[in-house]
């Protein structure tokens, strides 16, 4: 039994002696391996390094918008009234064309009868103004011919009569002479009636067409000038006022002479005047900033020479009125004066009547009454016209002039264009959808009232291509950012990441602030995921992308202004060194110049006090400036700490 236990207590011995001379050696190595590390640091504890290598560069722009429907019609009726049905609701497809709301067309009709009714007035005030310038004559012939009917029954009287009867029948033969003066005047002031319309109407055509050749010419020049290229540069003359020589007054007796002054003529409204005057001319001014082509050019000139044209044409149009319009008084002057003429023969004949027989008297005075009726006549016109010629009988009352005409002309213009807007709108009572698509709002409710063209009281219609993102992009990343480029795309809706295409970009300054940003659109791609309308979604712009490049990691590119540099470390020393840049991404930043690969560049100066937000911390951190100067700008950000886990992209 000793023997076991001796033996044992041996081995147990050799086993304790065995540990202690392994610990011994695991200190000797953990202590050589602090030498070989304190060594290390010794000499090379300053800098924080990464090398210069190949790689791949992503660089982005990051941006946050709003998502909404490709196509969206808010539609609104073109016309104010009363909405009688709403045909929709939200959520609801729809096709192109089919009906949404409807309006009450009671109100629109009744501005359609009521148009037309101002229209009729109209025309029926031409007319009354055309036949007042006749009637008198009219009346004085009818007249004339009953005084040479009577003439006739007096010759034929008895012997004890035939001397005074012989007497009143030359009386009697000149007033029928007289009326026969007043046929030919008569019509010669129908014609000039009738060629004062149509050379109005024919006025009105041809500014119409001037107008129209202004409107090509600006269109056809706007490649070439911001601003119109086609102006006319006199103003449109109004409508004639015909002297007062063209319209002399008879004054058949002494009491009519002071009723019968000229009064001034007045300048019908704008409406009456349909053409400017034959001096105008087009001008044009090629002063793009631009650079046209020389078919723009050409364009442009044929459009300002059709122009010019189309005013000298209304010009010429404009001189016809005057001359027409001028014709027109002078032929109601000399057809006032031969109907004065008649009424005065007509006086004399009535005066020798009294001494004849009592039958050839009454006879004749029967044709002298009918004179002074064709007067009572003369006198119904308007009174206080422009003309101021008078009447046959001397009342002092006028007729209506060629500017007259011309208002009532225009008036009627004026009255069918009412019309036709009246009637127009009453075609609008249906309000369609104009795009296949779902009902997104509805703003409109029966018996409401509703405003022309109103952005409140609207049908909101989403239509079915996609959706796109509105967003804004500050100056100093717009550059970077071109149509076509990937963009990535989250929002609440879905965790899936949306793919879009960059659409368009603005080149107007969008921003409230000081700093100018740029409208930009992503169009995003067809998708099952559901989009919201209105919600936001945040934007990761791939604005480049390279293969296999030099880089170096972004915190180690130093900016300043437009330059850049890397601090580039050779045997323990550190010195700037310029570089140019190409992609720049969050990690990686590709360098075209000033490297090699293998070179040691500088991510921080361990030696050189961190500056904190205080400007008070003193503690060893990353390099901040050449000189620890805070701030300094890594990649074209301010660098503000060691990416996470204290890794090194690039090392």
């Amino acid at each position: 039994m000793p023997e076991p236990v001796v033996r044992r207590r041996r081995r147990s011995r050799g086993r304790r002696v065995a540990a202690l001379a392994a610990a011994g050696a695991v200190v000797l190595t953990l202590a050589g391996g602090g030498v070989a590390l304190a060594m290390s640091r010794q000499q090379d504890t300053r800098y924080t390094t990464a090398t210069a290598s190949m790689g791949s560069v992503t660089q982005t722009v990051s941006a946050v918008g709003t998502v909404s429907s490709a196509t969206r019609r808010d539609v609104a009726f073109p016309v104010a009234g009363t909405v009688a049905s709403v045909a929709v609701t939200v959520g609801q497809t729809v096709t192109a064309g089919q009906t949404l709301a409807t309006l009450d067309p009671t109100s629109l009709q009744n501005a359609v009868n009521s148009a037309t009714t101002t229209l009729q007035t109209a025309q029926q005030q031409l007319q009354t103004d055309l036949d007042s310038q006749t009637s008198a004559a009219t009346s004085t012939t009818s007249g004339a011919s009953t005084a040479s009917s009577a003439a006739a029954t007096t010759s034929s009287a008895g012997a004890s009569g035939a001397s005074a009867g012989s007497s009143n029948g030359a009386p009697g033969a000149g007033s029928a002479a007289s009326g026969s003066a007043v046929a030919p005047a008569l019509a010669a002031v129908q014609q000039a009636q009738q060629a004062l319309l149509k050379a109005y109407d024919a006025a009105d055509a041809a500014l119409a067409t001037s107008t129209t050749a202004l409107q090509d010419a600006q269109t056809a020049c706007a490649p070439v000038t911001p601003t119109p290229t086609a102006t006319p540069t006199a103003t449109p003359t109004p409508t004639p006022s015909p002297s007062g020589s063209a319209t002399p007054t008879p004054t058949p007796t002494p009491s009519a002479s002071a009723s019968a002054t000229p009064t001034p003529t007045p300048t019908p409204t704008a409406s009456a005047t349909p053409t400017p005057s034959p001096s105008a001319t087009t001008t044009s001014a090629i002063t793009g900033t631009g650079s046209p082509t020389a078919a723009q050019l050409q364009a442009c000139q044929k459009a300002l020479v059709a122009a010019g044209t189309a005013q000298t044409a209304t010009g010429a149009a404009q001189t016809s009125v005057n001359t027409t319009a001028a014709a027109l008084d002078k032929a109601v002057a000399a057809l006032q004066k031969a109907v004065a003429s008649t009424g005065s023969t007509g006086s004399s004949s009535g005066s020798g009547a009294s001494t004849g027989s009592g039958a050839s008297t009454g006879t004749v005075r029967s044709g002298a009454s009918t004179t002074s009726g064709a007067s009572s006549t003369s006198s119904a016109p308007r009174t206080g016209s422009s003309t101021g010629t008078a009447t046959a009988g001397g009342t002092g009352t006028t007729v209506p002039s060629a500017a007259d005409i011309l208002s009532d002309r225009a008036a009627i213009d004026s009255a069918q264009a009412k019309v036709d807007i009246a009637t127009q709108n009453l075609s609008l009572t249906t309000l369609t959808s104009p795009i296949a698509g779902t009902v997104a709002a509805v703003s409109l409710s029966v018996g409401s009232s509703v405003g022309a063209q109103s952005t409140s009281a609207v049908v909101t219609v989403v239509g079915t291509d996609g959706y796109v993102v509105s967003t804004t992009v500050p100056l100093g990343s717009i550059d970077a950012v071109k149509v076509g480029q990937k963009v990535a795309i989250t929002v609440p809706s879905t965790t899936a990441t949306l793919a879009g295409t960059v659409s368009s970009i603005g080149v107007l300054d969008v921003s409230s602030t000081s700093t100018p940003s740029y409208a930009v659109t992503v169009a995003v791609t067809p998708t099952t995921e559901k989009l919201y309308g209105g919600s936001s979604a945040q934007l990761v712009i791939t604005v480049a992308g390279t293969g296999q490049v030099l880089t170096v990691p972004t915190s180690a590119v130093h900016v300043e202004g437009q330059t850049a540099t890397v601090e580039v470390l050779e045997n323990g020393t550190a010195k700037d060194v310029p570089v140019q840049r190409g992609a720049v991404g969050s990690e990686l930043t590709q360098i075209t110049s000033g490297l090699t690969e293998g070179q040691k560049v500088v991510l921080a100066d361990l030696s050189v006090p961190m500056v904190s937000s205080t400007r008070s911390s003193s503690s060893t951190g990353l390099l901040s400036g050449g000189n620890g100067g805070a701030n300094r700008q890594f990649g074209g950000g301010t660098f503000n700490g060691p990416p996470a886990g204290g890794a090194v992209p690039g090392r």
